[in-house]
Formats: structure tokens, sequence, C-alpha cells
């Protein structure tokens, strides 16, 4: 499994960035002070040499002593000045990664906080909602009481996501693996997922067989699969797709799933630019799916954090897209 720090700059272009700079600031600071040092003693190695030849020269040797300590002051001059440059650098670089870091633990906290806000007030109105169109036999109130449900729905899934991705930033995150069936765990994701297909005439076929099991963790195996299909349905909503199909194999050396759909889709070079966090497909041709773009974000941490290897294809914008996740260690 990666190492937890090679996994944080990979998600944080922007850090390693930093830490790169850093580091060459440091390479550069240690040039400097070498310099310094090399031409002072080189001077001084001349000065002795000169001395020894020009022994009987008081003259000389006065002029070669002044024309020494000249040429070593305008050394530790010139390397004093770069050497506060670099350190200058230095310090506002460091200033800035730790403001950085402090201002992404607040935003962090904030939406946790938001979150957590919204989800009370959020599942009481879902309650109300289920109460009405339970005990309404007017068919606008249970119409209006069903769109306030599969609305209340959809904003529970984005304060879930924003939850888990804090959970996710901050490392507290544990999984429990066991041994679990795939097929009954995919049935319980595609069945959330299943009356939003069918209002949006969406049909799902679940490909995959009842005794392919794996060790994970299921309650993390049906949020990475639920975030899938709600991807796939938003997709093929956007780019007019009527198929999403979840499909699961056993290979020589690895358990495989995949969820593909035949909507939007997205240009071959956007493959790993789809689980970056806030990224949406479609943002640069202005009609970008809904949805906050964190769902694949956190498939993607999830299927690491399990030890597994996730990756997308697609031909090109309108011909549909292809999620597959690979497990390595094949449970007996």
């Amino acid at each position: 499994m990666p190492h937890r720090g090679s996994m944080t700059l990979r998600r944080d272009p922007s850090k390693a960035l930093q830490i790169g700079v850093l580091a060459l600031l440091v390479i550069s600071v240690a040039l400097v002070g070498y310099w310094m040092a090399d031409h002072v003693l080189h001077t001084r190695d001349v000065e002795r040499r000169f001395t020894a030849l020009y022994g009987d020269d008081a003259a000389a040797i006065a002029a070669i002593a002044e024309q020494s300590a000249t040429r070593i002051n305008r050394f530790l001059w010139e390397g004093g000045f770069f050497l506060a440059v670099l350190l200058g650098g230095m310090g506002v670089l460091t200033r800035t990664i730790r403001h950085d870091a402090e201002l992404r633990r607040r935003q962090q906290n904030f939406l946790a906080a938001v979150s957590h806000e919204f989800k009370s007030p959020l599942a009481s109105i879902r309650l109300a909602a289920e109460t009405l169109v339970l005990r309404s036999n007017e068919p606008d109130s249970k119409r209006l009481g069903q769109r306030i449900l599969e609305d209340g729905d959809r904003l529970l899934r984005m304060v879930d996501n924003l939850l888990q991705t804090t959970r996710l930033e901050e490392g507290r995150q544990r999984l429990a693996p066991a041994v679990t069936p795939i097929r009954s765990v995919a049935e319980n994701a595609v069945a959330e997922v299943a009356e939003r297909a069918r209002l949006s005439s969406i049909e799902i076929a679940l490909d995959v067989p009842a005794d392919l099991t794996l060790s994970v963790d299921p309650a993390a195996l049906e949020t990475v699969l639920r975030n899938l299909l709600d991807n796939a349905i938003k997709a093929c909503v956007a780019g007019d797709g009527r198929h999403v199909r979840v499909h699961g194999s056993r290979t020589a050396d690895a358990i495989e799933l995949a969820v593909t759909d035949d909507g939007l889709g997205f240009a071959p070079e956007d493959a790993a630019m789809i689980f970056e966090k806030f990224y949406r497909l479609g943002d640069e041709e202005r009609r970008s799916m809904p949805g906050t773009g964190l769902g694949l974000y956190i498939v993607k941490r999830l299927v690491e954090l399990s030890g597994a290897r996730i990756e997308a294809h697609s031909d090109g914008s309108g011909t549909g897209a292809t999620v597959t996740i690979r497990w390595p260690q094949v449970a007996s």
C-alpha cells in the first residue's frame, strides 16, 4: 500500500510544488554557502603563495593582503546578500505553507460543522414528507411529498459526501475488512438508486457472480458502488444515455469490479482528472453534470485505502465511460 505521505502529495499537487520549491531553496542556500567558503579559501591560499614568493618585499606583501581582503569582503557581501534573499524566500514559503494548512483545516472544520447542522433539519423534513405521502389521499399532495423526499435524499447524499470527505482528509476513516459477497453489496447499492434510474428511464444491469467474494469493508464498498452508480446515472442524464452496467469478475491475480454507462463520457486525457476533488465533467463546455464533484474523489480515496487501484476510460465525449476497480489480493 502506498505511503500516506506520498498519497497526500499526489492528492495535493500545490503542496508538492511548495515542498519542491522549499527543497530547491535549501539546496541553493547550501550551494551559495559552499561558493562563499570556496572563494574565501582559494583567495587565502593564493595570498599565502604570493606571500611566500615575495617574502622579502614588504610593499608587495601589503598590497597582496589588501587585495585579498577586498576580494574576501566582496565575496562575503555578495554571498551574504544571496543568502539573505534565499533565507527570506524560505521564510515566506514556510509561512505560506503553514497558513495554507491552517486555512484548509478551518475550511474542513467549517464544512463538517455546516454539514452536521444541515443533516438534522433535512432528516426532519424527510420524515414529515414521508408522513405526508403515507397519510394523504390527494394525488397532488402525494406528488409534492414525493418530490420533497427526492430532493431531501439528494441533499442528504450531498451532506454525507461532505462529511465523508472531511473524514478522509483528516485521516479519520477506518476500514474493517471482512469476507464480503460482492453481489449482495452491489444489489443494495443498485436498490438505493433504482428509483432515480427509473424516473430517468435508465436501465441498470447487474452482472456479478453470486460466489464472487472479497476481503473488504462492506460499508466502504457499498459507498463506492453507490457513488459510481450515482455518477453513472448523472452521466446518462447529461449525455442522453439509457444503460448502466455493473460487472464483476475474477482474473488470474485480481478481482475486478466495473461500472459502465453510455452517457456523457469524457476526453481520454481527462481520465485521471475526474477523480480530483470538486472536478465535474463538462465544466469546460459549461454543461457540467450536477453535483459537488466529491463522489468520485471519495471513491478513489476509499479504493486506495482498501489496497485497490481504480481507473476510468472513455473514448471521448458522448461515448460513455467505464470505471474499473482492481483488488490484487484475491480472496480464497
